[in-house]
């Protein structure tokens, strides 16, 4: 709206007589642009409906429209059922319930008797649910054509996956009870692939999907970290080389330490039983004696199986060509110790807060599509989230329980409660074996002592909070 001349469709153009200047000025007329939509309103509905119309992630894919196999036009009866039975929510929720199946009956097989009767039985229940993903394979082929347009269904790879496993699956029963099967270990090994239909159901469920995507994409940054963690284990291999080459040598014979007095039978007593055996001189099956075998071995260690055994032999080496003594070199245990706080703790931190960042990232992208931003997104969850803190405070200040709730609160009782933990704790910390009986009675003393004053302390919390507290905090020390 502004002040304007002489409405326009007045005849002459001109003000009716007896007009002042003033009247003239405060006639306003809305401006009028005949190059504008006069109707802008009905082209915002139209642009909702078409956004509307519009499939969304959760709704039905639209068919190709492209021709199928360049038989199967989008109009053809038989494409458009296979594309209705393939959109239909309880279609989906049925496949998942066979992979759910199919995986507990694979699952159940007993490996050391193929023939057994539970086998016979399973390979039925094999037989169907094999047919039923045959039928879900041949129906999207005829839904989204083979491989030559966009969106066919060779050009998913998860698609790839099924035709691999369902072809597998049928070639392998082509020729169950062919005497020629039988002979074709390759043909046997197509059932292997059973195995990996539960794979199936990462791309039926988005949020499996979304985390599987964000292990996939995160191994753009592992590879970078798999260079620092080999360099750093070729590292530690040198240096394991340099202390422990020639040292995890070991007589049979425990009672032997040389080479040299390996030599002739021991007797080796077992369950009352006594054997004659040749004294031999062996090596440990891991070992540092070159860096090929020290990476094996420090890999093993890492892993968390079986190295108490490896350290074991580490403490326990001597010299060159020379068996082990119980003991001999204990501050080869720091060794380990560090190899610890490097690779199974550090680095393995590593790779998950890698994981964890790429799947941050990927969530800020699909955050990106909204209209508010990440810190106006975070303040509105932080609200939703918060919940009122409360304070276990007497209403009456004059009251005796306002006066102890004070006492109790005060910055010099908590701080006097962390100390007496504090000793305690050190306390706890002095018991060994073999102490004398006067230390015993001490240290007993002092546990009565601290029990009587954490008593103390609970009552006086009882006396300023009551017995019913809500807050776990206050009532824990109860316990």
């Amino acid at each position: 709206m502004r002040r304007h001349a002489p409405p326009l469709g007045w005849a002459g153009a001109s003000w009716p007589r007896g007009w002042t200047g003033a009247q003239r000025s405060l006639v306003l007329v809305p401006t009028v642009n005949k190059n504008a939509n006069p109707d802008p309103l009905p082209r915002k509905e139209e642009e909702k409906k078409e956004e509307e119309e519009e499939p969304g992630e959760d709704g039905p894919k639209p068919m190709p429209p492209y021709s199928s196999m360049f038989i199967l036009s989008t109009t053809n009866p038989l494409r458009r059922l296979c594309h209705y039975i393939l959109n239909l929510r309880y279609f989906e929720m049925c496949i998942l319930m066979v992979i759910a199946m199919s995986s507990i009956a694979l699952a159940a097989e007993d490996p050391v008797q193929p023939n057994a009767p539970r086998n016979n039985v399973l390979r039925y229940f094999d037989y169907v649910f094999t047919g039923v993903f045959t039928f879900e394979m041949v129906i999207k082929m005829i839904d989204l054509g083979l491989v030559l347009h966009q969106g066919a269904y060779f050009r998913d790879l998860w698609n790839i996956l099924d035709f691999i496993v369902v072809s597998g699956a049928l070639v392998a029963f082509a020729f169950t009870g062919n005497s020629k099967g039988k002979d074709i270990n390759t043909i046997k090994s197509l059932r292997v692939l059973r195995v990996l239909r539960p794979l199936k159901t990462i791309k039926r469920l988005p949020k499996l999907k979304a985390v599987f995507d964000c292990v996939v994409n995160s191994l753009k940054n592992v590879f970078n970290i798999l260079i620092v963690y080999m360099l750093f284990m070729f590292i530690f291999a040198v240096v394991a080389v340099q202390l422990f080459k020639g040292k995890f040598f070991h007589c049979t014979d425990e009672s032997k330490e040389f080479e040299k007095d390996c030599r002739g039978k021991y007797l080796l007593y077992e369950k009352n039983e006594v054997k004659a055996r040749d004294r031999e001189w062996k090596k440990y099956e891991f070992h540092y004696d070159n860096v090929l075998w020290a990476l094996l071995t420090l890999f093993t260690v890492s892993t968390g199986e079986g190295w108490p055994q490896v350290l074991k032999h580490s403490v326990d080496a001597t010299f060159e060509n020379q068996g082990p003594s119980p003991g001999y070199r204990m501050e080869m245990s720091i060794f380990y110790v560090v190899y610890f706080v490097v690779f199974p703790f550090f680095f393995v931190n590593i790779f998950v807060a890698l994981i964890i960042i790429t799947f941050q990232e990927q969530g800020d992208k699909m955050m990106e599509e909204y209209s508010l931003e990440k810190n106006e997104r975070a303040c509105i969850d932080f609200a939703i989230s918060a919940k009122p803190l409360t304070r276990h405070m007497p209403q009456d200040k004059r009251s005796f329980q306002y006066r102890m709730w004070q006492f109790v609160v005060s910055p010099p009782f908590e701080y006097t409660i962390m100390a007496m933990i504090a000793l305690n704790t050190i306390v706890l910390m002095m018991k060994f074996y073999g102490a004398s009986v006067a230390y015993e009675n001490a240290l007993r003393v002092f546990n009565i002592v601290f029990t009587s004053l954490f008593s103390l302390e609970c009552l006086l919390k009882v006396m300023a909070f009551g017995i019913l507290v809500s807050d776990v905090l206050v009532s824990f020390p109860l316990l």
